[in-house]
């Protein structure tokens, strides 16, 4: 997938989300909500990773977030940590402040949808 694809992707897939979790909505929901638990944090570490230049460490914790949104019907976020993850894995780092631009972004987008979508459900 190529990032000039990013802006036509939904930031949720949700149709994506419930078939990868089996068919199960509530399954999907759950999945979403414990990826976007933490994400905050896991993106801290990868900045701190990338300002730090551990590239092999960086490496390992793109892979480990990649993986786990690959189960989530997050399809722009996943576009992102997989081209970071080519980056990571040819050791071309030169230009890619703007993909950890568009990481942040994305991890906004996704953080504030979950959030709208689980106040939707308390209402």
């Amino acid at each position: 997938m190529q990032m000039d694809k990013l802006e036509s992707m939904p930031v949720i897939d949700w149709e994506e989300g419930i078939r990868l979790a089996g068919h199960k909505k509530e399954l999907a929901r759950d999945i979403l909500n414990l990826l976007t638990r933490d994400l905050t944090r896991d993106l801290n570490v990868i900045h701190e990773l990338y300002q730090s230049k551990k590239y092999q460490e960086l490496a390992k914790a793109v892979h480990k977030l990649h993986g786990a949104v690959c189960y989530a019907g997050t399809p722009r976020l996943k576009t992102v940590l997989a081209a970071l993850e080519t980056r990571l894995k040819t050791n071309i780092m030169d230009g890619s402040s703007s993909l950890f631009d568009q990481l942040d972004t994305e991890v906004g987008r996704l953080l504030e949808q979950v959030s709208e979508h689980n106040k939707k459900l308390t209402e």
